[in-house]
């Protein structure tokens, strides 16, 4: 086999490994094109699954079609979409599955674009249980500084002078929702 190797003077020159006329075969050298293309990897989920009673048990696609989807866009509700997607998983029963286990097996169908990248991008096997996921998720799609928007929002918030009490708790009501 063709290689090659630096010198003392630290100049590239080609190196043989084997000798071809000892009767032995050189692989096929790739040619250009094959390089350019990459391999396909497939990568381990970054959620480990709760194993299953049995193994007779079906994901209906109507199911999965009921799912809310979630896409990453800083305008989409994570809290929100969270809630949505447990009352759905919540009408869902399978017999070998517990609850937790049947929203890990949803969740990668759930989410969409940018979210389905950031799920694909954590570690192998990162995620063994459905409150680590609501976790993890939340750090991601709700960060600290709409926390903090909405923690100042809520401080500064008063009465206006005159305005009736009902008026005023109702006005705190709709900053909160």
């Amino acid at each position: 086999m063709l290689g090659w190797s630096r010198d003392r003077d630290n100049r590239l020159i080609r190196v043989e490994a084997r000798n071809p006329t000892m009767g032995e075969e050189l692989p096929p050298t790739p040619i250009l094109m094959d390089r350019c293309y990459p391999q396909r990897i497939s990568q381990p989920s970054c959620i480990k699954l709760p194993a299953a009673t049995g193994n007779n048990y079906e994901l209906k696609p109507q199911f999965i079609s009921m799912l809310p989807k979630f896409t990453g866009m800083d305008s989409e509700d994570a809290y929100m979409f969270v809630s949505d997607f447990e009352e759905v998983c919540a009408m869902v029963k399978i017999q070998q599955l517990t609850d937790d286990a049947i929203k890990l097996r949803f969740i990668p169908f759930a989410l969409k674009d940018n979210a389905k990248k950031w799920l694909s991008s954590l570690p192998t096997n990162s995620i063994s249980t459905w409150e680590e996921f609501v976790t993890v998720f939340l750090k991601k799609y709700y960060p600290r500084h709409k926390t903090a928007k909405l923690r100042n929002e809520i401080n500064q918030f008063h009465q206006i002078a005159g305005e009736p009490f009902w008026r005023y708790l109702e006005r705190f009501k709709d900053l909160l929702a």
